[in-house]
């Protein structure tokens, strides 16, 4: 798979694969030539099926209610059975497949399930309205930003579940609170109070959409490595103030492949305006540049073995294979950044095989090392930040 970068909140977001919302919602079987989509149960055990039938074709796949993690499906519509077997990771029909079978056009469907030899009942049923409307499905920042409206999806973000871990900080007079999502273990922290109730309410709304983005693309991966989710999601460096909400996510996903997926990116956030800030919002008009120099000389001199020609060849640290000495690794244009309350850490981009130089912990360049290319009204905020 390709190397991944430290993506941008932006460009993180666009990259989702899984996300859903609200249209129109499911009360009754769709007609012949859409896509269909079911709860009910293969004997005692809860299931949501969907499956699109194309001429005499029918694609689909399945999950279960506690698992969430998505099975595939492919087979027939003749003589109004339709059959249905279970494909691997590959896209390849199962070595012990799972077989559905069942009559069609129905509206309630009672067929078969067989698996191993051993065949359970099945019973399915469209989706409500209730099944596919969570109040979480209204989330603002998921109606802005995301426009699949997958009923199945909507299934899965109404049962993202959180439960809350034994962890309370204080930064910043900001009382925070981690929550652990039941299904994947992605934990994210919410405020509790410290902030006026609006702003306190948009950056929980905002966190929430963050989480449930991150417990879809796991889910997503899941099921391309034999149902296990393994998907580790770590967030260091929060810093708050009364306008902004900073802090760094370093990812590992296994998708299947030979190599797991790292990801190292900055979440900065305006609670004032409420929107995601960019470099653009604090570095002076037509100074770009003059910061990517700066940058680039300050670190540098910080750390001469990694940046120095000479220095490089005659160190036997791994980290001079990193390539720091790069320019173009360090423009703020292309590098991800966090907001502290030490400085701006940068946080720059690498392929898998180079993942161990992700998020060097001396890449953070003091505000005072460049406040004259900072906008006067930013740095008074970049000067309240505390972790």
């Amino acid at each position: 798979m390709p190397g991944l970068t430290s993506l941008s909140l932006k460009n993180h977001s666009m990259r989702k694969l899984l996300l859903c919302f609200c249209l129109s919602l499911f009360s009754s079987v769709r007609v012949f030539g859409q896509t269909h989509s079911f709860s009910g149960n293969i004997g005692k055990y809860p299931i949501y099926l969907e499956f699109t039938i194309d001429g005499a074709s029918v694609e689909g796949y399945y999950f279960y209610k506690n698992k969430l993690i998505d099975i595939s499906l492919s087979g027939s519509h003749k003589s109004g059975l339709i059959t249905l077997t279970s494909k691997d990771v590959y896209g390849e029909y199962a070595e012990d497949p799972e077989v559905f079978k069942f009559k069609w056009p129905n509206k309630l469907i009672e067929g078969t399930w067989t698996y191993k030899g051993k065949t359970s009942s099945l019973k399915l049923t469209p989706l409500t309205a209730k099944e596919t409307s969570s109040p979480k499905c209204a989330n603002p920042y998921w109606l802005t930003q995301n426009n699949t409206d997958n009923p199945l999806t909507r299934v899965k973000i109404g049962l993202f579940k959180l439960q809350e871990t034994d962890s309370v900080r204080m930064i910043n007079q900001i009382r925070i609170r981690q929550f652990q999502e039941i299904h994947t273990g992605i934990t994210l922290f919410r405020i509790d109070s410290g902030l006026v109730t609006s702003q306190q309410d948009d950056a929980n709304q905002y966190l929430e959409y963050l989480q449930i983005a991150e417990y879809l693309e796991a889910l997503s991966c899941a099921s391309y490595n034999q149902g296990e989710v393994d998907f580790i999601y770590s967030v260091s460096d929060i810093t708050l103030s009364n306008d902004l909400m900073c802090f760094s996510v370093f990812k590992t996903c296994f998708c299947g492949g030979a190599h797991p997926n790292e990801e190292n990116y900055g979440f900065n956030y305006n609670l004032s305006k409420k929107e995601k800030i960019t470099s653009s919002d604090f570095i002076l008009p037509g100074k770009e540049e003059a910061f990517n120099n700066r940058v680039y000389n300050y670190l540098a001199n910080v750390n001469s073995e990694l940046f120095d020609e000479n220095e490089r060849a005659a160190s036997s640290s791994v980290y001079t294979d990193c390539g720091y000495h790069n320019k173009e690794l360090w423009q703020i244009s292309y590098c991800d950044f966090v907001l502290t309350s030490e400085g701006v850490e940068l946080l720059p981009s690498f392929p898998h095989a180079a993942a161990y130089c992700m998020n060097p912990e001396w890449s953070v360049i003091p505000y005072s090392e460049w406040k004259d290319l900072i906008k006067p009204e930013f740095y008074s905020k970049l000067n309240k930040l505390k972790h």
